[in-house]
């Protein structure tokens, strides 16, 4: 019975250590989001660590909401944490439509697009800025916040 107890426990153990949040180093991101030179307001900034290597271990993405100034702050684990150390590629969605039902912008502003990529460092404040395009009707694809409600439930599986 001793050897059973044991082992459920390094088990429990194990698995706890190993599903900890946090288990990817972070560092701090800030950036303003701007549209033909202009901030852009409430939008969602993504950033998806890309594999490097031969490792598909990447962490998870960091996430941030720019304030009315196009501002701002990336959190992964924590609150204002930042980013995965390494390579991202960076998106940007409209906010929330029933948040901002009246959000407007001439640059594509859709989770799917990705916008750049960017590199986090280590041990520094990873300042940028995010340029958005202007829409081009021919390669942007709606979003599902874009998308009729009765077109976006046929889409489903």
């Amino acid at each position: 019975m001793y050897r059973f107890e044991v082992l459920i426990l390094s088990s429990v153990l194990a698995w706890t250590v190993g599903c900890g949040t946090g288990s990817f180093p972070t560092s701090k991101v800030t950036g303003k989001v701007l549209c033909k030179g202009t901030p852009v307001a409430n939008v969602r900034v993504f950033f998806e660590p890309l594999q490097t290597g031969k490792s598909a271990m990447v962490g998870k993405s960091g996430y941030g909401v720019a304030d009315k100034e196009g501002s701002f702050v990336l959190s992964t684990y924590g609150e204002g944490d930042g980013a995965v150390i390494g390579r991202h590629r960076v998106r940007v969605d409209r906010p929330h439509p029933e948040d901002f039902p009246g959000f407007q912008c001439d640059c594509t502003t859709n989770s799917e697009v990705d916008v750049m990529e960017v590199d986090v460092a280590a041990g520094k404040v990873n300042t940028l800025e995010v340029v958005l395009r202007e829409k081009n009707p021919e390669a942007d694809r709606p979003s599902l916040d874009d998308t009729p409600e009765e077109e976006a439930e046929s889409m489903e599986p």
